[in-house]
């Protein structure tokens, strides 16, 4: 009589013994491996290696004399292989009658077949029927693509090391990781509650989109999952109490774009899109989204084209100059277009939504502060300056005024400029054509912008030592910005303004409506 699992366990064995693995064999037959095999340590050493330790993992042998390529392995068997922190393998060996290895073919115990046997386990364990692992089997499958290169020592320990990898504590680390993930891809309990009353099932679907912080419901049930497969025992339950959703997270993100007529470009921002997990099960009258920019809230029902916003430019409220003026811009059109407003939310890998927005009709408040925000674009501009400025509502209200005679200076013809002083001492000189310098600064918002500017003319007589400057030319000699809370030292400003005073000196009176001291 052949003893073909004494063969496959010999055969084995010898590989093992040709290239120095030794492979201690399990003493009960219940282990779920049939040896525990350990590798000589590497006799390239460096400090890089040294530390590390040996290679060893469990493998269990199967023989066989057919060809169909599949075994059933036992449950029991099946789960001390893949829950076992080091490498594991199955062995099968294929004699086709013989009395030698006519082939021999590794499966590794990989991530997959983890997955493959540990949802198996659940399924069994949550049935109704006999859960007692040892009488439950699973296939095993290989083919063509575990097959052993060469019947020899080498070729088996290539293949393990293949799958091994070169530090085995790395290999044991994903392993732990796989089997703690694993099967909670799609979430680790399934809770069941019942709400009563339509008030009850709006809240809920605001709950769900972050609107409102709670909801009252009535029975409540949390039962845990792996896999999709539901625990027979639920983890808790209760007959009422409150439901909230914190730290939910956006379906996704994108952008959406406001625009006065389909043709029109429009005014584009970045958002949060947020769609309620309840919408598949209520009616179409009560499904809501909610879409949350920088500064912007809105719902809307896709299907019924319903949709309500708020803006808020509070305290902490701070945006990009460029954006704080297409954000103005928006609620300048809700608020005096008078019709609807076309919107499209447009996010990657989801069609394009378009919906209506009803506008108010009702005086638009802010035309200062967007004529302030025109300017400090344009001022940005002027400057060229790409780093980032940002402005709060409070700074546009409080410094408009002053961002807006900046970028008058800046684009005004010298004609516009009535420029007064007064001469203390001697030594000017009326009768030749007059330079004034001057400095003019303005905040917006986390910057300081400032010029050095010369206006150049001739000047008339007011009465006894006072000037009138009849401006003929206007340059900008120097740009400066800085940021907010940074300061810029005196002597520099006062080292440049001599420096321009000396460079005009030489044709002109000069007069600097600057006082350097300060």
């Amino acid at each position: 009589m052949r003893d073909l699992g004494l063969m496959g366990e010999s055969t084995f064995s010898l590989w093992c013994a040709d290239v120095g693995l030794i492979p201690n064999g399990s003493q009960i037959d219940k282990t779920g491996w049939d040896f525990f095999v350990e590798f000589p340590f590497d006799s390239n050493l460096s400090p890089q290696k040294i530390h590390k330790s040996a290679f060893e993992c469990k493998v269990q042998v199967k023989a066989t004399d057919k060809k169909d390529r599949k075994l059933p392995i036992a449950l029991s068997n099946l789960r001390r292989l893949i829950t076992a922190q080091m490498p594991a393998f199955f062995i099968f060996i294929e004699f086709d009658e013989k009395d030698t290895a006519q082939r021999a073919f590794v499966v590794h115990v990989d991530n997959e077949l983890i997955s493959k046997a540990l949802k198996r386990l659940h399924e069994i364990e949550q049935s109704d029927k006999d859960n007692n692992f040892n009488k439950r089997k699973m296939t095993i499958h290989y083919d063509e693509r575990n097959l052993l290169s060469q019947l020899n020592g080498n070729s088996l320990k290539h293949c393990f090391v293949h799958y091994i990898g070169d530090d085995v504590s790395e290999y044991i680390a994903r392993k732990k990781s796989h089997l703690e993930s694993t099967g909670y891809e799609y979430g680790f309990a399934q809770i069941t509650f019942t709400t009563e009353g339509e008030d009850n099932l709006k809240s809920l679907i605001d709950v769900s989109l972050g609107i409102e912080k709670e909801v009252v419901i009535a029975k409540f049930k949390g039962v845990d999952t792996r896999f999709g497969i539901l625990s027979n025992n639920p983890s808790l339950s209760s007959d009422g109490g409150k439901l909230a959703m914190p730290d939910l997270k956006p379906t996704a993100e994108g952008k959406i774009r406001f625009k006065e007529d389909k043709l029109s470009s429009g005014l584009s921002f970045e958002c949060k899109i947020y769609s309620s997990p309840f919408n598949v099960m209520v009616p179409d009258e009560l499904k809501k989204m909610r879409v949350e920019g920088e500064f912007f809230d809105l719902k809307l029902n896709p299907y019924t084209g319903s949709a309500s916003y708020s803006f808020s430019f509070g305290e902490g409220i701070r945006l990009e100059v460029k954006k704080f003026r297409e954000a103005i811009r928006l609620l300048s059109l809700l608020s005096t277009s008078g019709k609807k407003v076309v919107a499209e939310l447009i996010s990657k890998g989801l069609p394009k939504l378009e919906f209506s927005v009803g506008c108010n009709e009702q005086e638009f408040e802010f035309s200062k502060e967007l004529k302030s925000l025109d300017s400090a674009v344009k001022i940005i501009a002027d400057f060229d300056f790409n780093d980032f400025v940002d402005i709060s509502f409070d700074e546009i209200s409080r410094y408009g005024s002053q961002i807006c005679q900046m970028e008058g200076v800046l684009n005004s013809s010298p004609n516009l400029f009535k420029v007064e002083f007064g001469v203390e001492g001697d030594g000017y000189d009326a009768s030749k054509e007059t330079a004034c310098l001057s400095l003019v600064t303005t905040p917006i918002g986390s910057h300081i912008f400032g010029i050095i500017i010369v206006l150049t003319g001739s000047v008339e007589e007011i009465e006894e030592g006072r000037y009138r400057l009849v401006t003929k030319d206007v340059v900008v000699e120097q740009r400066i910005v800085s940021e907010k809370d940074e300061s810029i030292p005196n002597r520099d400003l006062v080292s440049t303004i001599e420096a321009i005073e000396e460079r005009y000196g030489e044709n002109y009176s000069v007069v600097t409506m600057f006082n350097k001291k300060c």
